[in-house]
């Protein structure tokens, strides 16, 4: 089977948590670890991360994920995922998920994974009819992924070929839940 990279967006400066929230505990793991959980289907897992941010350097080495440095964090999501998908320029796909998302299935990437296998070249899924994350793009839209840059990530590629997008409806509310405060963090 061809190989699919699942993308961990982890470049963001946390601003409005406070601290580093990807680094936070959720049930004695740190956050980027659940969302690296839902990454497992993937092939490959690559993070993209702040080239200063040692500290998320030494825990993804401690949970054997992959990492590239983003020099540039400040010029946003686009300039990630371009990151990413030039470190990872073999992969015959991507499933992008921002790191702030820890409540993401990985019952729901393997639907992605899955749809990319059976030729989609996009897919991504939604959740009470809004489209949430992963998002899974085929080798297809390596040119225009690499090339991203600025805040709006790959959004503008899924409004141009809207009509691709192989929708996965799912019952995964995770989908839908970033962390942004302390206050978006579950609680059981």
């Amino acid at each position: 089977m061809p190989e699919i990279t699942g993308v961990l967006l982890a470049a963001g400066a946390s601003s409005r948590f406070g601290a580093n929230k990807l680094l936070h505990e959720i049930d004695g793991q740190p956050l980027i670890a659940h969302s690296a959980a839902a990454l497992a289907p993937c092939d490959r897992r690559i993070a993209v991360v702040r080239a200063d941010d040692k500290a998320m350097q030494a825990c993804l080495q401690t949970l054997g994920i992959e990492w590239v440095s983003n020099p540039q964090p400040d010029r946003g999501m686009g300039h990630s995922i371009a990151c990413a998908v030039k470190a990872s320029a073999d992969s015959h796909g991507w499933c992008l998920l921002p790191a702030d998302m820890p409540y993401v299935s990985a019952a729901t990437t393997q639907q992605l994974v899955a749809a990319l296998h059976a030729g989609a070249v996009l897919a991504a899924p939604f959740y009470q009819q809004q489209r949430g994350h992963p998002v899974a793009f085929s080798a297809r839209f390596h040119e225009a992924l690499a090339g991203l840059d600025g805040d709006s990530g790959a959004r503008a590629i899924l409004q141009a070929q809207h009509d691709q997008l192989v929708v996965i409806h799912s019952d995964d509310a995770g989908v839908l839940h970033d962390v942004d405060t302390a206050g978006d963090l579950r609680t059981c």
